[in-house]
């Protein structure tokens, strides 16, 4: 066992200001600038757990002197020895630090990644992790503002503290727009979509819709140059529209009876719409069987 003086080395201790500690455990290492009767021992021996970030913990003198016994070592004071403050270090989050932590979490070819702000606050060194379910997802009415990803950073293995960062993210697709003002009950034609480049947040579904699948179609509302086919703005053709022109056949029984007919609604094969006769003056409904025709069976009776 090791007897050690200690007098003019009281000074030192006493002028000692808190002690940042980096991990979850007091070492010899944290301690022996402040202590110097610890550099008689390994640096990595262990002295106790060091406090919450945020907190402060006072090795006491009767602490010191027990850590110095249980080390073998025998201290012989020339006066009261103080005791010793400890502190978590913390420091803030880095930009750099954060933007490498939210790219490897995006982990999206391709994609675009903006902070544009983040929780600066003190923190205990760690690492920074992000998970897709923390990450907000933009407005239909906005598609391209920033969003909310919120996340952690872990230390000492298992605790953590919560973190956040406001990012506008975005991925380079292809998709189908209105190459110009599209009126409401039109049939789209081939000249009137285009196909352009537009970034759109990654994490949503992309717009199926092909030149292919929307030629023919009819505009269910104004579409603007521009603007993109939404599923619900569109609808199939008919084969017959109001104003039309078209032949019923009226069936009763065996006798078929052809009439020249205006369509009064529009309607698809299998639909029913109502028709006028101009002959008769009345109207009357028929279902359409294909496109300038119609059916009507007659019921007993009438």
């Amino acid at each position: 066992m090791k007897t050690i003086l200690i007098s003019v080395l009281l000074e030192a201790l006493a002028r000692a200001g808190c002690l940042a500690v980096s991990s979850g455990q007091i070492t010899v290492r944290d301690l022996r600038d402040a202590v110097p009767f610890l550099q008689e021992l390994d640096p990595d021996t262990p002295l106790g757990f060091s406090p919450l970030p945020g907190t402060q913990r006072i090795l006491s003198a009767r602490e010191l002197t027990l850590l110095a016994q249980r080390h073998g070592l025998t201290l012989v004071l020339g006066g009261p020895m103080p005791g010793v403050c400890v502190e978590r270090l913390v420091r803030p989050i880095s930009r750099e630090d954060m933007q490498a932590a939210l790219v490897a979490a995006l982990n999206t070819a391709n994609a675009e990644l903006e902070l544009i702000e983040f929780s600066e606050q003190p923190a205990p060194l760690g690492r920074l992790e992000f998970r897709r379910a923390g990450l907000n997802k933009p407005t239909l009415e906005a598609p391209n503002s920033p969003v909310v990803w919120r996340g952690r950073l872990v230390y000492d293995g298992q605790r953590s503290v919560m973190v956040w960062a406001k990012v506008k993210l975005s991925v380079d697709r292809v998709v189908v727009v209105a190459a110009q003002d599209i009126a409401l009950g039109a049939v789209i034609g081939a000249e009137q979509i285009k196909e352009v480049h537009e970034r759109q947040f990654p994490f949503v579904e992309p717009s199926r819709a092909s030149r292919e699948s929307i030629i023919g179609k009819i505009a269910r509302r104004t579409i603007s140059a521009g603007q993109g086919f939404a599923p619900n703005a569109l609808d199939e053709p008919r084969d017959i529209y109001k104003g039309d022109k078209v032949q019923v056949s009226v069936i009763d029984g065996s006798a078929t009876l052809s009439l020249d007919t205006i369509a009064q609604s529009s309607g698809k094969k299998g639909e029913s719409i109502l028709v006028h006769s101009p002959s008769t003056g009345k109207n009357f409904r028929a279902v359409v069987e294909e496109k300038g025709k119609a059916i009507m069976r007659s019921t007993p009776g009438a």
